[in-house]
């Protein structure tokens, strides 16, 4: 990876396609969000209340919280409860298969 401030986060292959993942990368928690050839890297707690978001608890391009509902967009941050709110996102690059994000 020629660019910088990227960090390597994943092998690409090791991400199983619609499914999200926290994992740690620098010492940063994050989630990883395979979609197809895509993956979206997003911070890991809900920009509502600051709850911890579960993986597990995506439906499509949402994440949901578990603890009032809240949806946001993993692709954009967008909440769709509170405009003004923003799930933090961080830029990735697919690279010889491996993951790259930047903070």
């Amino acid at each position: 990876m020629d660019q910088p401030g990227f960090k390597k986060a994943a092998l690409f292959n090791q991400l199983i396609d619609n499914k999200s993942v926290e994992m740690e990368v620098e010492n940063m928690a994050v989630m990883l969000h395979r979609r197809g050839e895509m993956v979206y890297a997003t911070g890991v707690y809900c920009p509502h209340a600051e709850v911890r978001l579960d993986p597990r608890n995506t439906a499509g391009d949402l994440i949901i919280c578990k603890a009032h509902g809240y949806r946001s967009n993993i692709k954009t941050g967008e909440c769709l409860e509170e405009p003004d709110m923003k799930l933090n996102t961080f830029p990735t690059v697919v690279e010889d298969g491996v993951v790259w994000i930047k903070f």
